[in-house]
């Protein structure tokens, strides 16, 4: 595996990592706007969604070797 590729698993994971975060802490109370909360979920999605996406195109590039 390249340097490349290890940076991008290893990014990948902090991204899945700190979405999970986002969405363990995520609450809707007193104060927070709706929009901040819905900004904050699909933010987490995004963030999910890119990781994943990194982690599978580390899988396709190392079956390839």
């Amino acid at each position: 595996m390249t340097t490349k590729l290890i940076v991008s698993w290893i990014f990948g994971g902090v991204l899945i990592a700190a979405a999970a975060w986002i969405l363990g802490h995520v609450e809707q109370t007193v104060g927070v706007a709706p929009l901040g909360y819905m900004t904050a979920i699909v933010l987490a999605i995004v963030m999910i969604l890119v990781g994943g996406f990194m982690w599978i195109s580390v899988a396709t590039a190392t079956s390839k070797h």
